[in-house]
């Protein structure tokens, strides 16, 4: 049976070995909080899109992420309603400068996301929505966000509070979160929205320029079919997109034209430099110490094939031991931040390979730096 020597190098000095664990430990955690915030990032904004109950959706030209104010008319969607590849065409409301919330008793409130629908035909793929909906038939009712942040309260049904100044009843919740725009989230009808925006009771020109056009096709129509034929009867005061190109714009948005996407990932890069040097640093300081035993393997033949697979060895050994608990530290972190913050921390499959795959090769580059050391060593030199 051969002698584990990459093994006995690691743990003859546990404390050496502690240290190395704890810190690539350290690195793992600090590169799994930068993808997992880039991933909030990214996964809490796009969480609204993601709901649209639409194969199609239709959206001013100016509007290049959802929170710009920028709309395009209500006719728009009307043309596109006349297709006979359409099954549906919903118009959706969207509110978060103008809508301040304040709940009984406090005396100033923030702005709150305020979306807006017609009650018939809910255009968001929420639970229970369907059922919900009906209660927001009476002007000046919502729906609040259970997830939204301490800050707009905690009301229960039948709870009163102010919406952009005039009074608002609660008649139900649901489950959206936040993202890094928006703390807070409430739904209402487009009578009620017209009123607390514009303090009209009815629904006259005001609601004649929409924010968002959700359209339903015929079942079996391709929607990028659809979407052309669109194009050719809609004006282009209004971008005709499938869903997953709208979403494919917000992401492309926040990770390119906005310095967060960047701030992570240089995050993530200097995570793994850190967890590089400390590695290298390990491997340095023990092959430094076993340079006589190497020396005299070297005298005996070993060839120096069977070095670089010890100094490999060692080095995938540390990325394992490094790995389990830094990923374990970032799994309750993960929990932490999510149920105090409400943004989507999910520690996924695909980000814990990335990871994985990222500790193995930082401690393999560090083991390549560290080979030259061993392979260099001269036994003459040595006795």
């Amino acid at each position: 049976m051969k002698t584990p020597l990459a093994w006995k190098n690691l743990t003859h000095d546990r404390k050496r070995l502690a240290l190395a664990v704890g810190g690539i430990g350290f690195a793992v955690l600090l590169m799994f909080m930068q993808l997992g915030f880039r991933g909030a990032l990214y996964d809490s904004t796009l969480a609204l899109p993601r709901l649209f109950d639409a194969d199609i959706v239709l959206v001013s030209p100016q509007r290049y992420t959802l929170s710009v104010r920028q709309k395009f008319p209500k006719r728009f969607l009307k043309l596109a309603a006349s297709s006979s590849l359409v099954k549906s065409a919903s118009p959706l409301y969207f509110e978060n400068n103008l809508s301040n919330w304040k709940p009984t008793g406090q005396v100033v409130g923030p702005p709150i996301r305020l979306l807006a629908f017609d009650p018939t035909s809910p255009p968001l793929l929420l639970p229970d929505l369907p059922q919900l909906a009906s209660r927001l038939t009476a002007v000046d009712t919502v729906l609040f966000d259970r997830k939204s942040k301490e800050d707009f309260g905690d009301l229960e049904v039948g709870q009163t509070a102010e919406l952009n100044g005039r009074s608002v009843t609660v008649v139900g919740h649901f489950s959206m979160g936040t993202d890094f725009a928006d703390d807070g989230t409430v739904l209402a009808s487009d009578r009620t929205f017209n009123s607390v925006i514009y303090g009209q009771s009815l629904m006259p020109e005001s609601l004649d320029d929409l924010d968002f056009g959700l359209i339903r096709l015929q079942e079996g129509v391709d929607p990028s079919v659809a979407r052309e034929e669109l194009r050719r009867i809609i004006p282009p005061q209004a971008l005709v997109l499938t869903k997953q190109e709208y979403l494919d714009i917000e992401l492309k948005f926040w990770s390119t034209a906005t310095p967060i996407g960047y701030v992570f990932a240089l995050g993530t890069a200097m995570g793994f430099l850190v967890g590089t040097i400390i590695c290298y640093q390990i491997l340095f300081a023990d092959i430094s110490d076993h340079l006589r035993e190497f020396a005299t393997l070297k005298a005996m033949g070993y060839r120096p094939k069977y070095f670089i697979n010890l100094v490999l060895q060692e080095s995938l050994i540390l990325s394992l031991l490094g790995f389990v608990p830094g990923a374990i530290c970032a799994a309750l972190l993960y929990r932490m931040v999510a149920v105090v913050t409400g943004l989507l921390m999910d520690m996924s499959w695909d980000r814990t390979l990335m990871v994985a795959v990222l500790t193995m090769v930082m401690c393999i580059v560090s083991g390549c730096l560290t080979m030259n050391k061993v392979l260099q060593t001269d036994p003459a030199e040595m006795f």
